[in-house]
């Protein structure tokens, strides 16, 4: 048994100088996070809710103390991921950070940073790094997928409208007729029971959660939130118009340290779960659920010899220091090479949103005054149709009349010659 145990240590040294030796170590290059934003208070209410929004600190979709601790807590893990990469102090050359313009996700960059960059009051006058967060205003920000965009918005009505979401809409009618009693909401449907849902969620969390919200009917609503953004991200134009820029921002900036370009070694995005979950279904990465507070993905570009790899990771659990590494549709390993990525996901890179954005027209149905419009037509094509027949026929008739005539009037100059 112990021999076993050297044998196999033995080995393992073996392999990591020979490893180091022959340049196979793989090198991390440049990192990538994009992380959503920490606990929060609710977005919105509901006709029936007790809780006010001037009961929240700060009113509705603000950041909470608890979730500064959540996203302090995972720049310390982004320090201990990406330490090789980055300075002990802010260098604005390595890192840049980038943040929807929104109070609770600016808070949330804000907050990683300091853990990311914790500092030594014995040596600074001030005990905090300060460090620049870059935003744009919300309705101009195609980059985090929070831009007004009315192709987007015309896709979430087409897909409310699918079969799937009718079949969801259907198995959950009796839940949603009652939903509907409690919170004095009319027509609630998959996508109408995401808004009580992120409400309900919030005030069971701190113990303001009405009567009716027993675990039964929050775990209804759970995996309700859950088949939303599934259905919602399915859609290739979704994928492509709300997770296809980051992606894209993300490939520049390595595809720049590999023409020794100027680059970021780590490039921060803070936003949303739908920003998440948008970026996840473009890599190809879409199953049912909800991305959690501070939950993080990570898009790394490592090296090893002459050959650069990207891996894809996600930390789907608050606070874990876990993450889990993922095999891209088409790649041979949790490593795909650079080239293979860029093969499988250039092609489907976004344009700009002035031509992404377009709202499609729809093909016209055959119903209605469309149905009424072919029928006149057609009637009116049966009526000329007949009447050209007729012509010919007329003609025809005509023609067979003079021909005796003819033949006649020959014989009689025939008999007087």
């Amino acid at each position: 048994m112990m021999g076993n145990k050297i044998i196999f240590f033995l080995s393992y040294i073996l392999l990591t100088i020979s490893n180091e030796v022959h340049g196979q170590q793989m090198e991390l290059i440049a990192g990538h996070v994009i992380f959503r934003h920490g606990d929060r208070t609710p977005v919105t209410t509901f006709p029936t809710d007790p809780v006010k929004p001037s009961d929240w600190p700060n009113g509705l979709g603000q950041l909470t103390s608890t979730g500064i601790e959540q996203h302090h807590r995972l720049g310390a893990y982004l320090r201990n991921r990406y330490g090789s990469l980055l300075s002990s102090n802010y260098t604005a050359s390595e890192i840049a950070i980038r943040s929807t313009d929104l109070d609770r996700t600016l808070m949330s960059a804000q907050s990683n940073l300091i853990g990311l960059y914790p500092i030594n009051a014995t040596d600074n006058k001030v005990p905090i790094q300060p460090i620049p967060v870059h935003t744009v205003s919300v309705n101009l920000d195609f980059l985090l997928g929070v831009s007004d965009c009315p192709r987007y918005d015309q896709i979430e009505v087409e897909v409310d409208q699918s079969e799937e979401v009718k079949k969801a809409n259907q198995y959950y009618q009796d839940f949603f007729k009652q939903l509907e009693v409690w919170t004095n909401m009319t027509n609630i449907t998959v996508y109408g029971a995401w808004t009580v849902a992120d409400t309900i969620f919030v005030e069971h969390i701190y113990n303001k959660a009405p009567a009716w919200a027993t675990d039964g009917v929050r775990k209804n609503l759970s995996d309700i939130n859950d088949l939303a953004f599934h259905f919602l991200f399915e859609n290739n134009d979704t994928k492509r118009i709300r997770g296809g820029p980051v992606i894209q921002d993300v490939w520049l900036n390595m595809n720049s340290s590999l023409h020794e370009k100027p680059f970021k070694k780590v490039k921060i995005y803070s936003a949303h779960d739908t920003t998440v979950s948008a970026v996840l279904s473009f890599l190809g990465i879409n199953y049912p659920h909800q991305p959690q507070y501070a939950s993080a993905m990570f898009v790394d570009l490592y090296q090893q010899n002459s050959s650069y790899f990207v891996k894809v990771e996600y930390l789907n659990v608050t606070d874990s220091n876990t993450s889990y590494a993922y095999v891209l549709n088409g790649c041979p390993a949790e490593e795909c090479p650079f080239d293979k990525f860029t093969s499988i996901y250039q092609p489907i890179f976004p344009a700009t949103p002035d031509v992404e954005c377009v709202k499609k027209e729809p093909p016209m149905p055959p119903s209605g005054g469309n149905k009424k419009l072919i029928a006149i037509l057609a009637v009116v094509i049966a009526v000329l149709i007949i009447i050209i027949f007729v012509m010919f026929f007329c003609l025809y008739l005509r023609k067979n009349d003079q021909d005796p005539q003819l033949l006649g009037s020959a014989r009689s100059i025939q008999s007087s010659a």
